[in-house]
């Protein structure tokens, strides 16, 4: 049976504001982000959490017309404050939660519940609000597939870069690694493999929590991209504009999908399904590549001017 893939929109780049600054969230659209994650675990301290959720909650109410997706990180299961989170920020105008620390997909299964309940009482589309399952720790990495099919409502996950030197991840595998060492890139791919076997097309790539060194975000961003990311998180604004641009198809890559397209298109009109270009031997294979990367550049609002139609036999 083929597989299939879970649509939903594609962020190039997400950033992380602290819930309890209802000044910066407001603001926060203004640095270009696709997405915005409003935090209310690890960025809030406990006497705070209280005024973070209405803070969070007023900012999802005023930025409720914006064109970037609208996201929290609630606080985990068993923390004595997940359902107050919910009920919170479980309103108009929220697209997904981020559930940190995730180890079991019951985990997964229990949020589905208590959102669709939120959703039905509070006459939302039932469904709509995204799961972003957080795997912090070995379990959790080791049942990243489980932790995707426990609910339709994981749509993006992963972590193709590997864990984040000195997080949590980190120290539950034991791993001392500096930013662009090698031996997070096995943990890197092991995630993209259980995400995207699981139907997750839209994979997290790596990120750094130095605030201030701009080229290592891109060498994060460049070497997750090639192991298959798709948008990464930034935890400072000057982070977004260089993951805008490394998630986005170049110019190069846009040109040459668009002869792909072109010449398969004309030798298909002659009864060919194959044929070579550029010393490339092009197929059908070639072109949804090529219309992939085709769909994405719109996405980004980046002009790809007219595509010759062709039909592309199932899967």
């Amino acid at each position: 049976m083929p597989q299939t893939f879970r649509e939903a929109r594609w962020y190039r780049s997400m950033l992380y504001v602290p819930g309890n600054k209802l000044d910066w969230m407001l603001k926060a659209p203004k640095y270009g982000a696709d997405a915005l994650m409003f935090d209310l675990e690890d960025s809030v301290e406990v006497t705070q959490k209280a005024g973070a959720r209405n803070a969070v909650a007023t900012a999802i109410n005023e930025l409720g017309t914006g064109p970037f997706g609208r996201f929290v990180r609630v606080n985990g299961w068993r923390t004595g404050c997940l359902l107050d989170d919910l009920n919170a920020v479980v309103i108009d105008g929220l697209d997904g939660v981020a559930l940190p620390k995730t180890e079991d997909p019951e985990d997964i299964a229990a949020l589905d519940l208590v959102l669709g309940e939120l959703e039905r009482s509070r006459g939302l589309p039932v469904g709509q609000i995204e799961i972003c399952p957080h795997a912090e720790s070995a379990v959790g990495r080791y049942k990243m597939y489980h932790l995707c099919t426990a609910s339709l409502r994981v749509k993006r996950a992963g972590c193709s870069g590997g864990p984040t030197p000195g997080g949590d991840g980190a120290r539950s595998l034991g791993l001392q690694l500096n930013e662009l060492d090698d031996e997070g890139i096995c943990f890197g791919a092991n995630s993209v493999l259980q995400a995207r076997a699981a139907g997750i097309i839209h994979v997290e790539g790596g990120m750094t929590g130095r605030l201030d060194d701009l080229e290592l975000v891109r060498r994060i961003g460049e070497r997750s991209r090639r192991m298959g990311a798709s948008w990464a998180s930034a935890v400072h604004p000057s982070h977004i504009p260089v993951i805008n641009e490394v998630y986005s198809p170049s110019q190069d890559e846009i040109n040459e999908a668009c002869d792909i397209v072109s010449v398969l298109a004309e030798a298909t009109a002659h009864g060919e399904a194959a044929v070579r270009h550029k010393s490339i031997l092009l197929d059908y294979a070639s072109v949804r590549t090529a219309m992939d990367v085709l769909k994405k550049a719109e996405t980004a609002g980046i002009k790809v001017g007219n595509i010759p139609k062709i039909e592309l036999p199932p899967l």
